[in-house]
């Protein structure tokens, strides 16, 4: 009896050793679970959106700085649009970034005594950051609006011009054609620093498009939004409006 019942405990220990060998088959599946959870935790494109423009509320596009922990959370939120991106080879379709954008946020800022010495504490404000973008003749001009406190009369802008041409897959470089200060007045107020304004503002390099909604889905409610770094690690959070 001891031989039979000692038989039997080493034919139930091979099965279950074949049943535990078996059963690692499984646990592929179950990480595979875990990475399709994890994606629906992830928060929608729209949501990510509105927590975006909940954050930028009062930050006048972020030139002239953000608080760490809020440029933090934006560029986190930043990064959470560009992991959801489907336009992974945007140059290849350029006609999706025709027409007028609208910068939301730049890391581009004005701070210190570069904004002292723009006059930009005491009487100039900015305005609209706005770009245009014309695929059929590969050109980019980029206005940055301004106004002078006091004077509501005298509004005026500065309008740069440059070409583009597709460089990869996701990359355009893009070549400083000129820029523009008007009215004249303006360019009395800028005059001792206008090189220091173009420094801050020039797009020659290269910019790489790391997010851009489908063309056709139009963004959502937000309208179309597009991101992109250039090679000064500068981010841009740019919108166009429904067409």
């Amino acid at each position: 009896m001891r031989v039979l019942t000692s038989v039997a405990k080493i034919s139930r220990c091979r099965v279950c050793c074949r049943a535990i060998q078996n059963a690692t088959i499984f646990f592929p599946e179950e990480t595979a679970w875990q990475g399709t959870a994890r994606s629906a935790l992830r928060p929608g494109i729209d949501q990510v959106k509105t927590q975006l423009l909940s954050e930028l509320v009062g930050l006048d596009k972020g030139i002239f700085g953000a608080p760490a922990a809020k440029k933090a959370r934006i560029l986190a939120l930043i990064g959470d649009l560009e992991q959801q991106n489907t336009q992974t080879a945007p140059t290849a379709n350029l006609e999706a970034l025709e027409g007028d954008w609208r910068l939301l946020y730049s890391t581009i800022t004005i701070t210190g005594a570069k904004r002292t010495k723009l006059g930009l504490r005491e009487f100039v404000r900015l305005g609209d950051f706005t770009q245009h973008i014309d695929t059929t003749n590969n050109l980019a001009v980029n206005r940055i609006e301004f106004s002078v406190s006091g004077l509501s009369a005298i509004k005026g802008s500065l309008t740069i011009r440059a070409n583009y041409r597709v460089a990869s897959e996701q990359r355009v470089a893009i070549t400083y054609l000129d820029s523009a200060l008007n009215p004249a007045q303006f360019q009395k107020i800028f005059e001792a620093n206008l090189n220091l304004l173009l420094s801050i503002f020039n797009p020659e390099g290269h910019l790489d498009i790391t997010y851009l909604d489908v063309e056709g889905a139009a963004g959502g409610p937000h309208g179309c939004w597009r991101v992109g770094r250039d090679n000064k690690d500068n981010v841009f959070l740019l919108k166009r409006p429904h067409r």
